[in-house]
């Protein structure tokens, strides 16, 4: 947080130095760059581009940057065309130990980078009728992640699931359940079925339908029935969206995925074919072999929006919903956190968006993301190919339970602990890479609890919180104002210097994730920031430090980055257990 307040300071001097119209304090400042090796400073400016305007050889104009800066808090040198900068460590630990102590559970927070826009995220978004599986994982981590990184960052966020809750795999599911879902109490047609049977019969209904063709044929007439609002598929269908919508709401709990509103593609059923006319006028819908489709420029594929027997798609029911949207919340950004997949659809929403006169269809954005992969090819329900998210969350409890169960015989809540270790190495293992690659399901990779893991970086956690245990026992506790009276005149050493420049960097870090939709660079702070205290930890002695003075110093150090990790972990929707 305070490294983005020291980089804009340092780029309004560097400006000034300049003294030029072209090259005011905002363009310095994205002109920093991190030097490659932290000895040289821990930042640098290229003098390159200055060249041109100056008429000044660049490593004259180096020279020139570096005397103005002659005599400040912050020590300059010249390598060739670079001025290198570096911040004293008195500077470093000022300005993070204050802006922790203050900001505390919000600190690296920003409240004034979103000022309070209104922003929509819709994630994890699954067709129901079957429990959450390992592929929605992605959707899940990466929407949450992104939705806690934009309300810490000021934005007013709403979080959406928008299942899929409507459509042909609903009337397939209806045909199977008639013909193989056992016995309907009679009369009250009242479902007696579990998830998991949902899914089989879903399996069936397919496997089945390669061989006779008229289940297909039975489909198309149940979705008419539902669409025309015949009373006994719609109860059958109330039931099944109840049973899977409480399924998948487990699962997001166990998951800490929290959602403002859930909500499904149904309730735009009863006004379809109003919204669908309007549609039609507005983008210029054509008829095409009796089915009415939409053509976009630059998209070679027409779009899709009525199928020929009159029943909706997804596609017009997602149009319907982004309309419905921006009238009910007003938003800024409207953010669909799908994946790569759908990149199509998407793009034909926002040009049909574009194509009704919707002066609002540039805040509308996909976050798309890689997809999991199952062996050489995608998961899919309908082919049986698949994982459940569940099985997942309990193979890696099961395997946390023994990790811990070895390291430490004696720990306590060991099932409770589990949980949330076994969640974290989950969420690395998902989100340590950026989110566009395709990822291949390895158990080994997902449950990965060695290396630079979310474990981890929970282990790190835990052990701030030990050594800052052990030091009130013994008489030791944190005093800020003495270690800031005693950083003025005290030799900090290179480590204690990495660690707080890695503490000072969460608001910059937060600010990167949002701009980028990127919750990868989250995860890689605090794996940073964890490396970065253990070599603080194994070089610089905190309840042995040689000094009184010294051991108050690194205690304060050992607070701010047990502050640090808390806040970050809680982003990811990681919670910290006491012992490990």
């Amino acid at each position: 947080m305070p490294f983005l307040d020291l980089k804009q300071e340092l780029a309004s001097k560097v400006s000034s130095a300049i003294n030029h119209p072209e090259w005011p304090a905002e363009a310095v400042l994205k002109s920093l760059e991190v030097p490659p090796n932290p000895e040289l400073g821990h930042l640098a400016f290229p003098c390159f581009r200055l060249a041109k305007v100056l008429r000044k050889a660049p490593p004259e104009i180096a020279k020139t940057v570096m005397g103005a800066l002659e005599g400040t808090d912050v020590a300059c040198t010249v390598a060739g065309p670079y001025v290198n900068f570096k911040f004293s460590g008195a500077v470093l630990f000022d300005k993070t130990v204050k802006a922790c102590v203050a900001g505390s559970q919000n600190y690296g927070h920003d409240s004034e980078f979103g000022g309070n826009k209104k922003v929509v995220i819709e994630f994890c978004s699954p067709n129901i009728a079957k429990p959450l599986m390992f592929q929605h994982i992605r959707s899940i981590l990466i929407g949450n992640v992104l939705s806690n990184i934009y309300t810490a960052l000021g934005f007013d966020v709403t979080r959406m699931n928008f299942v899929g809750d409507w459509g042909t795999q609903f009337a397939k599911l209806l045909v199977a359940i008639e013909k193989w879902g056992g016995d309907l109490q009679s009369g009250s047609k009242k479902l007696n079925l579990s998830i998991g049977d949902l899914v089989d019969l879903y399996v069936k209904f397919h496997k089945e339908g390669e061989k006779d063709a008229s289940l297909d044929e039975a489909a198309s007439k149940q979705l008419q029935a539902l669409e025309s609002g015949d009373k006994d598929a719609l109860a059958l269908w109330q039931q099944i969206r109840d049973l899977s919508l409480a399924a998948v709401n487990k699962t997001l709990a166990r998951m800490n995925a929290k959602f403002d509103v859930t909500e499904g593609e149904s309730q735009y059923i009863a006004n379809a074919e109003t919204f669908l006319q309007d549609v039609k006028q507005k983008a210029g819908a054509k008829l095409s072999e009796g089915a009415w489709i939409v053509e976009l420029e630059g998209i070679a594929t027409p779009a899709l929006i009525q199928k020929k027997d009159g029943t909706t798609l997804y596609l017009s029911r997602d149009v319907a919903g982004a309309v419905d949207r921006k009238q009910r919340y007003q938003f800024d950004k409207s953010i669909y956190v799908v994946g790569d997949q759908q990149r199509l659809h998407f793009q034909q929403l926002f040009g049909i968006l574009r194509k009704m006169g919707f002066a609002w269809a540039p805040q509308c954005e996909h976050v798309g993301f890689g997809t999991v992969l199952f062996g050489a090819e995608r998961m899919s329900t309908r082919e049986g190919r698949f994982i459940s998210l569940d099985s997942v969350l309990d193979e890696a409890k099961k395997l946390a339970f023994e990790e811990c169960s070895t390291k430490n015989p004696e720990l306590k809540n060991k099932d409770e602990v589990a949980e949330k270790v076994g969640l974290a190495a989950l969420v690395f293992g998902e989100l340590s890479a950026h989110r566009q690659r395709d990822i291949e399901f390895d158990w080994k990779h997902v449950l990965a609890f060695d290396g630079e893991t979310g474990p981890y970086v929970q282990y790190a956690a835990v052990r701030t919180k030990s050594l800052l245990e052990k030091a009130v026992a013994a008489g030791d506790a944190v005093a800020h104002s003495e270690a800031l009276t005693l950083a003025k005149t005290y030799s900090f050493a290179a480590e204690e210097i990495a660690l707080m420049l890695q503490l000072a960097s969460m608001r910059s870090t937060l600010r990167q994730a949002a701009t980028e939709n990127e919750p990868y660079h989250l995860t890689r702070y605090l794996i940073d920031t964890a490396k970065a205290f253990s070599r603080f930890y194994y070089h610089c002695p905190v309840l042995q430090a040689d000094t009184p003075e010294q051991k108050k110093l690194r205690l304060t150090l050992v607070q701010v980055t047990s502050q640090v990790l808390q806040n970050g972990l809680t982003l990811l929707g990681v919670q910290t257990p006491n012992e490990m």
